[in-house]
């Protein structure tokens, strides 16, 4: 089965074509500028390449380019697109007040860690944001923390200091550093590494048991090997969850 999958982010939209619960190709978009005619041609690419797919499925942040990308996909693909919310049965349980405030990217990513990893697991989702969120081991949905994203934090360096250069994002070879370009990029990278170990290990504490840890988002790259805990990167993981949740909950999708 194929099924075309797409993730609407406050910075990017992200377009896949997964084939029996594995991406075959990834295509990115900035959120704000394409049309519908942008998402249909990126869509059509997709298919066009790798075959007409069996199903369309989507989760956004961004509530008014949800239904552009459904009349994208409805065009593309001739299929209604599952759109996933927060109450879509995810085998979940949502052990948090005010569960429709929860964004279903971090459902959605949470739920296929819940199935692919051992529980309880804490998910770093490092994009826009970044949110550290634990499942436990009951499957109970917990909550966690919110920070800035790393480029968000660069970026605001950037705009209040007018010295400050734009950079490309690389991890320096030592913490330490002496030039401003290298010392910024230690902040945001190795600092985010040390969160990353602290709040895992805050978040054990509270739980009182050890946990699996798996990063995931765009940048989650440059932050796993940098980790001196034991983590997993996981690039598909929200991609897998699309795919799970389309299976789980459209009756007429063939199971892989």
């Amino acid at each position: 089965m194929r099924l075309l999958a797409v993730d609407i982010g406050n910075t990017n939209v992200t377009m896949a074509l997964l084939e029996d619960g594995h991406v075959r190709e990834c295509r990115r978009m900035e959120t704000d500028c394409p049309q519908e005619a942008d998402y249909a041609r990126t869509a059509t690419a997709l298919t066009s390449r790798w075959g007409p797919v069996d199903g369309a499925a989507l989760c956004s942040v961004v509530p008014e380019r949800t239904e552009l990308l459904c009349r994208a996909l409805r065009h593309t693909t001739g299929h209604e697109p599952l759109v996933v919310r927060w109450d879509t049965p995810a085998g979940l349980t949502l052990d948090i007040p005010q569960p429709e405030l929860l964004g279903t990217d971090i459902l959605t990513a949470d739920a296929a860690a819940a199935e692919d990893y051992p529980l309880p697991v804490i998910v770093c989702d490092f994009g826009t944001a970044t949110t550290v969120t634990v499942v436990d081991e009951r499957r109970h949905y917990r909550g966690g923390a919110i920070l800035a994203g790393i480029r968000l934090g660069l970026e605001a360096l950037f705009s209040g200091t007018a010295q400050l250069p734009d950079i490309r994002l690389r991890a320096p070879d030592r913490v330490i550093c002496g030039q401003t370009e290298e010392s910024l990029l230690s902040g945001a990278l190795y600092g985010a590494a040390a969160m990353t170990e602290g709040l895992a290990q805050r978040m054990e504490q509270e739980l009182g048991c050890p946990c699996t840890l798996v990063l995931t988002g765009g940048l989650g790259r440059f932050v796993a090997p940098l980790c001196r805990r034991e983590a997993v990167y996981d690039e598909d993981l929200l991609l897998r969850g699309l795919w799970k949740r389309y299976t789980a909950n459209c009756p007429s999708a063939d199971k892989p």
